[in-house]
C-alpha cells in the first residue's frame, strides 16, 4: 500500500502526484456537522471528495474519473483542469440551493458534482480516482468496507475498463465520526476527528507579532534559528525551525480561510494580548480558568483562535495590504507569549504537517525524524488540544458567564 520514498511514507499516486487526500463522508449527525456549500444546512450532499498534488510540477486532471460501486462514473474532470503543486481539487456531491462552491487556497479547485442525493455510503464504501488515458487508478476504502475490484465491470462499475492497472494495494482510510472528515497525515496515517479542511491550512503567527525573549520582545520576522524565547514551561528555549508564507491582499480576501482572527487588546483578559494580535484560524490560544476545568478536567487548555469569535474584541478580518504567516518551531511543543498573550509554537500534527509544502515538511522532518511516523509523544502538546466545535462552546460560557478567557497566568 505505501511506497517510500527518501525514508518517508508517501502515499499511492496517480499520474505521478495525485493522491486521496480527505473524504467528507457524513456530512451531519449526532457528533457534530459541516455546511460544506454554506447554505446553512449540513446536507447529505455536502459529502465530497479531495485530491490532492504532492509533486513539484502542475499536473493536468482534465478527464480523471471518479468512481462508486453501483454509481458508476459518478464525474469527470472537465477539459483544460490543471492542478498546481500543493493544490488541492475538491469535488462536493451537490451543491445546494442558496450554497456555493468552497473556497480553498490561491490554488486549489472546487467542482459540483450536481447530485441531488447522497453518493457515498456511510457504512462502508471505496473511492475509485481512474484515468483513462494512463488506464491506471488509485483506490481508498473507508469504514471497514472490503476493497472492490473494479475491473470485474459488472452493475457495480458498469463501464470501467477491464484492462485498467491499479497503483499500489488501495489505501484503508479508517473510519469516520459524523461532521468530522477523514484527513491524511503524513505518509499513511489518517485523523478522524477534526473539522473539516476543504483547501489548506495554516497554523502561525502573522507578521508584527512580538514574541518575547531574553531581552524583551522582537518582531517574529526578525526572529532567527538558535535565538532564545519565553516558553512558559521550559523557560529561555531556543528556536530550532522557522517557516514563512507570504500571501498577497488578493488571495487572502479571496479564501476566508485565509483570513487573520485578529485580537484586540484586553480581549483574552487581564489585560492581554497587550496590543492587537493577528494570528492564523488555526492556531492555538491558552485559555485558562473554572470553565476550562469543567469542560476538560483541565484548568488549561489550547483552542483554535477562530472558535473564540464569540468573544467582544475578537473576530476574523479582512485585510488592506499583504501579510505574512510564520511557524515557529521549539524543541517541543511549547507556550510562548505573543505580545503578551499565551499562544503555541508551532505543533507538527497530522494537519499541520499535511498543509506545509513538501520541502518544508521535509525540512522540518529533517530535524525531527522521529515525527515522520505521527508519533508525538516525546513532542507534545504542551496542554490539552481542543476541536473547534467544543472550544466554541467554551467561548460562549465564558461570554455568557462574563468570564475573562486568561483568567490567571504564570
Amino acid at each position: 500500500m505505501i511506497n517510500r520514498l527518501g525514508g518517508l511514507l508517501v502515499p499511492d499516486e496517480l499520474l505521478g502526484g495525485i493522491i486521496i487526500n480527505e473524504i467528507l463522508v457524513d456530512p451531519s449527525g449526532s457528533t457534530g456537522d459541516f455546511d460544506t456549500d454554506g447554505n446553512g444546512t449540513a446536507s447529505p450532499t455536502d459529502e465530497y471528495i479531495e485530491l490532492r498534488n504532492v509533486s513539484d510540477t502542475p499536473i493536468n486532471i482534465s478527464g480523471v474519473q471518479l468512481w462508486d460501486a453501483g454509481s458508476d462514473n459518478w464525474f469527470t474532470f472537465p477539459p483544460n483542469t490543471v492542478l498546481q503543486p500543493g493544490a488541492h481539487a475538491l469535488v462536493i456531491t451537490g451543491v445546494q440551493t442558496g450554497g456555493s462552491l468552497p473556497a480553498g487556497g490561491p490554488n486549489d479547485l472546487a467542482f459540483d458534482a450536481g447530485r441531488s442525493s447522497a453518493l457515498l455510503n456511510n457504512g462502508g464504501d471505496n473511492v475509485v480516482v481512474l484515468d483513462p488515458d494512463s488506464n491506471t487508478y488509485i483506490q481508498a476504502t473507508y469504514n471497514g468496507d472490503a476493497l472492490d475490484d473494479p475491473t470485474a465491470g459488472g452493475s457495480n462499475y458498469e463501464g470501467f475498463p477491464s484492462t485498467a492497472t491499479r497503483i499500489g494495494d488501495g489505501e484503508d482510510f479508517g473510519s469516520d465520526i459524523d461532521g468530522f472528515s477523514i484527513q491524511r497525515g503524513p505518509g499513511d496515517t489518517f485523523i478522524n476527528d477534526q473539522t473539516p479542511t476543504p483547501g489548506s491550512q495554516n497554523v502561525c503567527f502573522c507578521d508584527g507579532t512580538l514574541i518575547s525573549v531574553a531581552d524583551g520582545e522582537i518582531p517574529v520576522e526578525d526572529l532567527v534559528p538558535g535565538q532564545l524565547v519565553h516558553a512558559i514551561d521550559q523557560g529561555l528555549t531556543p528556536v530550532v525551525w522557522i517557516h514563512s508564507r507570504e500571501l498577497s491582499v488578493d488571495e487572502v480576501n479571496a479564501n476566508t480561510k485565509l483570513r487573520p482572527v485578529v485580537i484586540a487588546p484586553g480581549a483574552l483578559g487581564h489585560g492581554l494580548p497587550r496590543r492587537e494580535l493577528r494570528v492564523s484560524q488555526q492556531h492555538r490560544m491558552l485559555v485558562c480558568g473554572k470553565i476550562a476545568e469543567r469542560m476538560f478536567d483541565s484548568s488549561e487548555v489550547l483552542v483554535p483562535a477562530k472558535a473564540l469569535t464569540d468573544i467582544d474584541g475578537i473576530e476574523i478580518r479582512a485585510v488592506s495590504s499583504a501579510l505574512t504567516y510564520f511557524h515557529i518551531a521549539l524543541p517541543r511543543h511549547s507556550i510562548v507569549l505573543a505580545n503578551g498573550a499565551p499562544s503555541e509554537s508551532f505543533y507538527p500534527g497530522k494537519q499541520a504537517l499535511a498543509a506545509l509544502s513538501d520541502a518544508a515538511r521535509d525540512e522540518f522532518l529533517t530535524l525531527f525524524p522521529e515525527l515522520g511516523d505521527g508519533n508525538l509523544a516525546s513532542y507534545g502538546p504542551a496542554r490539552t488540544l481542543v476541536t473547534v466545535r467544543r472550544a466554541q462552546k467554551l467561548a460562549i460560557r465564558h461570554r455568557k458567564n462574563q468570564r475573562e478567557l486568561v483568567n490567571k497566568f504564570h
